[in-house]
């Protein structure tokens, strides 16, 4: 039974989907020929694939597997294989995301690694310090599964996990197939997206994240990393920051757990990091003292309030932290107003006023509080039942039992993990379709939607920070899917991309990166306006700021989007003048 025969039918249908074949004809008297079938043609759009193709027949060779970023940045395995008894090579293209979570930049590593280098010399190839290539090696082992060099080469070499250039400076020539691919074709891939491919002489910029890609909140982390790393390649594709290539160090953190927490900051420390970044980190004490620590600039998107005011009474202690979105504080405001706008404005017929809430135990998920209660009052809202729930493994059916006893026509719900959100949204669907969700924050995870799928129709939630769907966002979502070959969601894929324009910024002003004082103060002066709204840093909290809640000027701050599922899309339906649809009720 053949390999094929084994995948699933799915898995089949997406390779033949991804996949490419043509033939490279070496001999110009069978170019447009047919052979068994296939077309003889040259890869016109991929020159440098023509190239290799050449140097794999020059050499002698017989076969050759590597990974290849395209003019596009979409990354490629390629096989390449000499035809027997004619001067055809057969190139197959499969678009592909990289292998076992590898960065492009633990691929580079990794490549020369195979080659038999050490650190030291990885190190000078690419023009980074002992160090951080020490850090990439310790990551791409975790990565492969693997406890020595030897494992991770033989690996790498089995599985064709090798690149194509074979980026670095004074790169030594082995005998490796790709080595001598390079080598055949090295003044011809000196001039393909020369502004990429050419290794500066400066030290890189290096920025570490603490992202979750395994566990219950690694779709939000992938989020992150996919935007994040949409930035770096579009700024490395200018030159970098005044010469100097921007550097991605990603620890897979568990963002619940004080040990995985401090041990993330600590690697990206010792290797040496200009700026750490995370998302949301549920402990935050231990992020927040941790980064005072380690004294790197430290930038996160938890939407925390009590994180914000610990800022501010502390601003000389913690004046190298910048919470990058607005805080959580207005999310219950945001629901109470939304169901009484539909009152005002007669959407909201034949609706009592009783509403409901079901409160997370997680930092940042208790939305009922004394000025809840006491703002539902003013408004005439009757808050008739409140569930505080934990943040994963909740038994949904239960829950929303008692939501049907209490007869409210509004819910909402705080729960940061897309799963959990649609469990709850195929319990409540199916028993209680009438009732309003208003969710915070989650839906914008497309995994989400994925979950699940019908029972998300109507659903409102809301976000502090949100990609907006102006031609600044639409053009971001197009580029995001083109290096991903995906949609990015609607919040942390906007701003994670965001935040590492934030440091480039700053970084452009700044002669000396590691000159911390200085990055910091230009962090909190700086204005830029992003995918996900504008960022000012210069308040009390180093917070973003929220429009209309905390500034009247959209031109400062991030809109506090309101957005509802229709027809299976994510459609702002407010504030003003952000809006592209009407709600429905």
């Amino acid at each position: 039974m053949s390999e094929e025969s084994l995948r699933p039918r799915s898995e089949v249908g997406d390779l033949a989907k991804n996949t490419s074949v043509a033939f490279v004809a070496l001999d110009k008297s069978i170019k447009g020929r047919v052979e068994d079938g296939l077309a003889v043609a040259l890869l016109t759009s991929r020159t440098q694939l023509v190239d290799y193709a050449g140097a794999l027949f020059d050499s002698g060779r017989d076969f050759a597997r590597f990974l290849w970023q395209s003019e596009n940045d979409q990354w490629l395995q390629v096989t390449l294989e000499r035809q027997q008894d004619v001067a055809l090579v057969k190139v197959t293209t499969t678009a592909s995301t990289l292998p076992a979570g590898l960065t492009s930049r633990e691929i580079d590593v990794l490549t020369l690694l195979v080659g038999g280098l050490s650190n030291r010399e990885i190190a000078a190839c690419l023009v980074l310090s002992v160090r951080t290539v020490s850090t990439h090696v310790e990551h791409l082992l975790d990565k492969l599964g693997e406890t020595s060099r030897a494992g991770a080469a033989a690996v790498a070499a089995e599985r064709g996990w090798l690149c194509l250039p074979i980026r670095g400076r004074d790169v030594p020539t082995n005998n490796l197939t790709v080595s001598i691919l390079e080598a055949h074709t090295a003044p011809k891939a000196a001039s393909f997206s020369s502004s990429r491919r050419l290794v500066p002489t400066k030290r890189p910029l290096v920025v570490g994240s603490l992202i979750p890609l395994s566990g219950p909140a690694a779709a939000d982390g992938r989020e992150m990393l996919n935007g994040s790393t949409l930035a770096i390649s579009e700024l490395n594709a200018r030159g970098g920051i005044s010469g100097r290539w921007i550097e991605h160090i990603v620890v897979d953190t568990d963002i619940f757990s004080i040990d995985h927490v401090e041990l993330a900051f600590r690697r990206l420390a010792d290797a040496g990091v200009d700026s750490i970044m995370s998302g949301y980190v549920f402990v935050e004490d231990v992020a927040r003292e941790a980064a005072v620590r380690y004294g790197v600039p430290y930038l996160h998107s938890m939407t925390s309030e009590a994180h914000a005011a610990v800022v501010a009474d502390d601003p000389i202690r913690y004046a190298g932290i910048f919470q990058v979105c607005p805080t959580e504080l207005h999310y219950p405001s945001s629901f109470l107003h939304f169901v009484d706008d539909l009152r005002a404005n007669g959407r909201w017929r034949h609706r009592s006023n009783r509403i409901a809430f079901i409160d997370t135990t997680l930092p940042g998920g208790k939305m009922v509080t004394e000025v809840t209660i006491k703002t539902a009052r003013q408004l005439g809202l009757d808050i008739v039942l409140v569930e505080t729930v934990d943040p994963m493994g909740v038994d949904w059916a239960p829950i929303v039992e008692r939501i049907v006893r209490a007869e409210p026509d509004a819910v909402m719900i705080t729960q940061f993990l897309a799963s959990e959100l649609a469990g709850f949204q195929h319990e409540i669907s199916k028993r209680a379709p009438h009732v309003l969700v208003f969710a915070t924050y989650t839906p914008s995870i497309p995994e989400f939607l994925e979950l699940a799928g019908p029972a998300a129709e109507g659903i409102v939630w809301t976000t502090v920070t949100g990609t907006y769907s102006d031609a600044i966002g639409h053009d971001f979502e197009k580029r995001f899917q083109r290096l991903h070959g995906q949609r990015p969601g609607r919040s942390q894929a906007g701003l994670a991309y965001d935040g590492i324009h934030l440091l480039a910024q700053a970084w452009r002003a700044v002669p000396d990166s590691q000159d911390f004082n200085r990055v910091v103060d230009r962090l909190r002066r700086n204005r830029y306006r992003g995918v996900n709204g504008s960022y000012s840093f210069d308040n009390a909290s180093q917070s973003g700021l929220n429009f209309p809640y905390t500034t009247s000027d959209p031109s400062l701050g991030q809109a506090h989007l309101v957005f509802q599922v229709q027809d299976g899309e994510h459609r702002i339906i407010g504030p003003a003048p952000y809006a592209e649809a009407v709600v429905r009720c």
